[in-house]
């Protein structure tokens, strides 16, 4: 049976996938707004243990199609072993069809493209990848490994074998002071890299977090739900139109959404700009609904 260590974290869309642990904590685990792994020590866990999880959650889920492998950032793996990890995988979930995993700008810049392709042969064919900011101010207040272009670039290696990218971005994530260059400058990085999914999570202020502490002390001043929806609205605005999947489902938010771009996106503008202008609080998700 499968042995998690700590508290997993999977993305809303994995709901229903088989969760295997294949990684513990995060590589970087500095940002500044993220208590996800704080209690973990990074690893990579043993092979053998892998393949005896692997084999005896075969045994009782024999009709799983989609795997995702956790927890923060299992790209890291050396090649070599992430691949035996997708042929274990192939092998004894006959009607497997998608194996996903989290991957960070550190741990992608080891694989190259044609590793990249040796794991999309093996159905390993997408990457949550945590862009959180377009912004270089932003991204430099949150103590995260890379760049804006970073990302772009990373995001498009990623592209090129046919691995789709969901890339997620945090509304909140420069508060009240950078609130519309973050919106702008996260809408021009996303132009440039074009994901196949952009997920909008909303921020929110862990206790015990460095940002947490800035808050306290006012050195960061987050958007209240209006001014939060005011800088969805300015990405959204300038988010060209290219084709993609966009959501805002995570439980952090206030509006979920989930949409096809550009088709729906005009839609959603419009909607998003009623409920700024009547205020209407109804419309929104309650405050003890919301959670990471």
């Amino acid at each position: 049976m499968l042995d998690y260590e700590g508290l997993i974290i999977r993305p809303p869309s994995e709901a229903e996938s088989l969760i295997l642990q294949v990684t513990v904590g995060c590589t970087d685990n500095n940002c500044i707004f993220c208590p996800a792994y704080k209690e973990k020590q990074f690893k990579i866990k043993n092979i053998s243990q892998i393949e005896s999880e692997i084999k005896s959650t075969a045994e009782l889920y024999p009709e799983t199609r989609r795997i995702f492998l956790a927890d923060g950032d299992a790209i890291v793996i050396p090649q070599a072993q992430l691949l035996t990890i997708c042929e274990l995988l192939n092998t004894h979930f006959p009607k497997l069809t998608r194996i996903s995993v989290y991957g960070s700008i550190k741990s992608l810049k080891t694989k190259s493209v044609a590793e990249l392709s040796g794991l999309k042969l093996r159905k390993l064919s997408l990457i949550y990848m945590g862009m959180e900011t377009g912004d270089d101010e932003v991204y430099k207040l949150i103590n995260k490994f890379g760049s804006p272009q970073g990302n772009i670039d990373t995001c498009l290696k990623i592209k090129e074998p046919g691995i789709k990218v969901n890339s997620t971005v945090i509304l909140g994530l420069g508060g009240i002071k950078y609130s519309n260059q973050h919106a702008v400058n996260t809408a021009a990085m996303l132009n440039k890299s074009q994901p196949g999914q952009i997920a909008a999570l909303t921020l929110m202020i862990v206790q015990g977090t460095p940002i947490f502490r800035m808050q306290q002390n006012n050195e960061f001043v987050l958007p209240d739900k209006f001014g939060l929806l005011k800088e969805l609205l300015l990405l959204l605005e300038n988010l060209d139109d290219f084709r993609c999947l966009f959501f805002s489902n995570h439980a952090s938010n206030y509006l979920p959404i989930n949409a096809r771009f550009p088709k729906d996106k005009p839609e959603i503008i419009n909607s998003i700009k009623n409920i700024i202008n009547t205020k209407n609080e109804k419309a929104l998700k309650p405050e003890f609904l919301r959670d990471l």
